[in-house]
C-alpha cells in the first residue's frame, strides 16, 4: 500500500482573478468563521441542555430582566413569531416566566427563574473559556480594530449594503 498524500489546500479559482477577491474572500471566511464558532459554542452547551439560542436568552435576561419578548425579538434579531416559540421552550423548561406588565396587560415582560439564573451561571464559563480560547490568540489592538470592523460591516448591512 502506498502512503495517501494529503493534497494542498486550494483557493477557488473563481476568486483568483476577480479585482474585488478580497471582499469575497473575507465575506466568506466571515461566513465560515461564525458557522464554526456557533457550532463550537453549542457543543459546550449541549452538555447543559441548551441550544445556544436559549443560552441567548438565558444570558440576556442576566444582564436585564423585566423586558418585553420584542424587545428580546429586536436584540436577538428574530422575528417576535420566532422568539415567542423559543420563549415557550425555555418557560416549559422553568428557566423563564412571562409575567403581565402591571402598566398595559397586553405587554408580557420576560424575567429569569430561580432555575434559569443558576443554568445560565453554569454555563457562562465553559462559554467564556471557549471564547478566550479562540479570541485570545490575537493582541487587545487587534480585537479592538477587528470590533470596530465588524460593527462598520454591521452598519452597512443594516443600511441595505
Amino acid at each position: 500500500m502506498s502512503p495517501t498524500r494529503k493534497s494542498a489546500k486550494r483557493e477557488l479559482p473563481v476568486l483568483n482573478d476577480d479585482p474585488r477577491s478580497w471582499e469575497f474572500r473575507a465575506a466568506v471566511a466571515m461566513l465560515r468563521l461564525q458557522g464554526r464558532l456557533e457550532r463550537c459554542l453549542s457543543d459546550g452547551l449541549a452538555a447543559h441542555g441548551l441550544t445556544l439560542a436559549q443560552f441567548d436568552v438565558l444570558m440576556t435576561l442576566c444582564h436585564g430582566d423585566g423586558i418585553t419578548q420584542q424587545e428580546l425579538a429586536e436584540w436577538l434579531l428574530v422575528t417576535k413569531a420566532n422568539v415567542v416559540g423559543l420563549i415557550d421552550r425555555v418557560e416549559a423548561a422553568g428557566w423563564v416566566e412571562r409575567r403581565a406588565d402591571p402598566d398595559d396587560r397586553r405587554v408580557k415582560r420576560l424575567y429569569l427563574t430561580n432555575a434559569g439564573r443558576k443554568l445560565a451561571r453554569k454555563a457562562q464559563p465553559g462559554q467564556h473559556t471557549l471564547i478566550q480560547r479562540i479570541f485570545g490568540r490575537l493582541s487587545e489592538a487587534e480585537l479592538r480594530q477587528l470590533h470596530g470592523m465588524l460593527v462598520r460591516l454591521e452598519k452597512a448591512c443594516s443600511e441595505g449594503g
